[in-house]
């Protein structure tokens, strides 16, 4: 039993090597991944990628479900309800900026690869909507003095705004810093919730 549990905990050493060799290469651009670059990386062989993996895909998944363990504080509310709005603004885009350096590439190749591998597609739709609940609890000051539909268009439009999509766009077409995101969400963000028909100006602006 003892050599048995000692094969099972050299494979589950081996098995996060190469899920945290995923994050690190994936951060320094090294896309895309080949098995011989996570092997060297994390120290084990060939071989042992494909004992502990079925494939690109599957370890792929492992690492965005673990990566979601590891991350899932950045999905929480930052800011409470009951916060003035400026600061719950500002807040909001903090968190998303927080959470797109620790994990923005990460986050990207799970919805490249979503398109056509069914396990990471469900898994980015779990995370788009733990992104939609903190936007939501954000600005339930603001959804709560509009009809349900009118709030749910006022989450979707800040959580569209503020998605790792946008953020992309931003960064790879128009050559934004996260310096000038953070100032044009704020900006936006802002102007949104005064311009919005129902929702009460800020008291503490």
């Amino acid at each position: 039993m003892p050599a048995i549990d000692g094969r099972h905990a050299r494979r589950a050493r081996s098995r996060i090597a190469v899920i945290d060799a995923v994050f690190a290469l994936v951060r320094n651009g090294k896309i895309p991944l080949t098995v011989e670059d996570l092997a060297e990386h994390a120290g084990v062989s060939v071989s042992s990628v494909f004992r502990n993996f079925d494939g690109l895909d599957d370890m792929q998944r492992q690492a965005f479900d673990v990566f979601r363990e590891r991350y899932s504080k950045l999905f929480d509310p930052v800011a409470p309800s009951t916060s003035p709005r400026r600061q719950r603004v500002t807040q909001h885009v903090k968190s998303r900026l927080k959470l797109l350096e620790a994990a923005g590439p990460i986050l990207q190749i799970a919805r490249h690869r979503a398109l056509d591998y069914q396990p990471l597609s469900e898994g980015v739709a779990r995370s788009r909507s733990q992104l939609a609940d903190q936007t939501r609890a954000h600005f339930a000051t603001e959804a709560a003095q509009l009809t349900p539909a009118d709030a749910s268009n006022l989450v979707a439009v800040i959580d569209a705004l503020t998605s790792p999509e946008a953020h992309d766009v931003l960064r790879a077409a128009h050559g934004r810093s996260d310096r000038q995101i953070a100032q044009s969400w704020t900006r936006s963000i802002e102007a949104i919730l005064a311009g919005w028909p129902g929702i009460q100006p800020d008291i503490d602006a």
